[in-house]
């Protein structure tokens, strides 16, 4: 089709430079199709408008990240989802269909980036680097979309697989720091850290709709309150290129994707640590670098997030607040250390009175 554009309108080719992504294209069908989407992932669909495209992330009931993913929207009933793990995406999707009239199916092109180059001429590229950052361009089987799938000023585009390899999207991966299917969520280590880590710990937070309902919010959200993040991910500087093992613990973190000189890691709060800070990863030292694929929202670390009050706390704080006033106008109660002396003289007292009666009758007195 690409090429096929390319006769009928030579005027629109331009030269680019296509890199190959081992992301994989998906169909979703059915009148139901955009509600469906709206309710599973973790951004709000329903305001999707067609020809557009956003970020979002499909999570487990338990907020674990199954995989980051694009939706594009054509028009009303024609939906593209752009993940990785398209069989586990399509699997947790599908379970939770009930009476919906939604279904999944692959298609059978690769998704490329496009970027501004010399290397090769193509009318579809072209089309791709024209639109706007979130914008889309669908007709019939052929799709176009704005900025690439590491968030990069350029384009993608769904189109016949030939023969190459993903390492160049691979090195740019890690140097920009995208989390990945099978490094940094759904890794095959048993690393506990790397489990516990959902989207925000990933620098997905962008991806993350506050206030919306879909699987897996409420530890989102909880998250969001909490003071602090168990973790971040980060990046990586070698001074010369390193053979690590992903999935490596060292002191502060684990190591998650190595490349060449840039590696990423999830590194603990606790650790202290920040943007240009030093850690050794197997005796390799390297410098901690901030990440250019997330906004930022999750990397400052200065700035501490505040958590909200819990009902209970709100409670404890207004009850203490009007005993307070209780106190300042004479009339609050006595506290229990009060309330034992006065316990104490009231019975000391009785027995006085006691011993009294007990002298003037000439009886014994009790000591």
């Amino acid at each position: 089709m690409a090429r096929r554009l390319l006769l009928l309108y030579p005027a629109l080719a331009a030269a680019v430079s296509l890199r190959r992504t081992p992301l994989v294209p998906l169909a979703v069908t059915g009148k139901d199709a955009g509600a469906f989407l709206h309710a599973m992932l973790s951004v709000d669909v329903s305001t999707l408008r067609p020809n557009s495209h956003v970020d979002a992330c499909l999570l487990t009931g338990q907020s674990i990240l199954t995989d980051y993913l694009t939706v594009a929207r054509g028009d009303a009933s024609e939906w593209l989802l752009i993940c990785e793990d398209a069989s586990t995406v399509v699997r947790e999707l599908e379970k939770r269909v009930v009476m919906e009239d939604v279904a999944f199916s692959t298609i059978e092109k690769a998704v490329f980036d496009v970027l501004h180059g010399h290397e090769v001429d193509d009318a579809l590229a072209d089309t791709a680097l024209s639109l706007g950052p979130t914008a889309v361009y669908h007709n019939e089987d052929v799709w176009a979309l704005g900025g690439t799938s590491l968030r990069e000023a350029g384009g993608r585009v769904i189109t016949n697989a030939e023969d190459g390899d993903t390492d160049a999207w691979e090195r740019a991966r890690v140097a920009r720091g995208r989390p990945r299917c099978g490094f940094e969520f759904n890794s095959p280590g048993d690393g506990k850290l790397v489990e516990s880590c959902g989207p925000l710990e990933s620098g997905l937070a962008f991806a993350c709709a506050e206030g919306k309902c879909y699987l897996g919010a409420e530890l989102v959200g909880k998250r969001r309150k909490a003071p602090s993040l168990r973790c971040r991910l980060r990046g990586l500087r070698f001074s010369e290129d390193v053979e690590l093992r992903p999935g490596t613990a060292f002191g502060e973190g684990v190591l998650t994707s190595v490349n060449g000189k840039n590696g990423l890691a999830f590194i603990e709060r606790k650790a202290g640590l920040g943007i240009c800070d030093a850690v050794t990863v197997s005796g390799v030292p390297a410098t901690l670098a901030a990440l250019e694929f997330g906004d930022g929202l999750e990397d400052n670390e200065e700035e501490a997030v505040v958590a909200e009050p819990s009902e209970k706390e709100r409670k404890a704080a207004k009850l203490k607040a009007m005993q307070a006033k209780l106190k300042a106008a004479g009339l609050a109660k006595a506290d229990e250390a009060d309330a034992a002396a006065a316990e104490a003289a009231r019975k000391a007292a009785k027995l006085q009175a006691m011993r009294e009666k007990l002298a003037a009758a000439g009886l014994p007195t009790p000591d």
